[in-house]
């Protein structure tokens, strides 16, 4: 039964893959239009009442936060401690089924930034072809958290998004 459900989930996983025709050579560097950044947390926004992660580029200069829900923020903060719950999640259950296939994410990149919405893609390699696939952020933060993926936003992302701390308090001149 479990090869079954393999079976179904390979077919239902590669095969769009396949015929995306989005596949494209493997690369785990940044374009210059990207910033790498890295997973500094999880926490509440009392204001928003919502569960948001916060995004830190390496050198901690920049600063994303990215608002998402209570089970994402779990799942992510799970995924950083490494912590094994008794059953997997469904992120648990994606990993596990990319680390079958022998296929690894390569990356994810938060692509834009519309109407206060946030935009992602997972890179997965399989036989050293690369598809885009479309994700939330949260989704592709928590799978990231759990295969150890790189994080990448697009610079135009970052123009775009809400700004926390020093920046913030310079533009409104405090």
């Amino acid at each position: 039964m479990r090869r079954n459900i393999l079976k179904i989930l390979f077919v239902l996983l590669v095969i769009p893959f396949s015929l995306s025709g989005r596949s494209e050579e493997k690369q785990n560097k940044p374009e210059p239009e990207e910033e790498e950044m890295i997973i500094k947390g999880v926490g509440f926004d009392q204001d928003a009442q919502s569960p948001v992660v916060i995004l830190s580029d390496k050198k901690q200069e920049k600063v994303l936060p990215i608002w998402i829900g209570l089970c994402e923020a779990r799942a992510i903060g799970l995924g950083l401690s490494g912590d094994v719950t008794p059953r997997p999640f469904t992120y648990d259950l994606v990993a596990a089924i990319i680390r079958t296939m022998k296929a690894k994410v390569e990356r994810i990149i938060i692509v834009d930034l519309r109407d206060q919405v946030f935009y992602a893609q997972v890179e997965i390699s399989v036989n050293g072809m690369v598809s885009k696939i479309d994700a939330r952020p949260s989704d592709a933060l928590a799978l990231a958290s759990r295969m150890g993926a790189p994080i990448f936003v697009k610079k135009s992302v970052l123009e775009k998004a809400p700004t926390v701390g020093g920046a913030e308090k310079e533009k409104r001149g405090t």
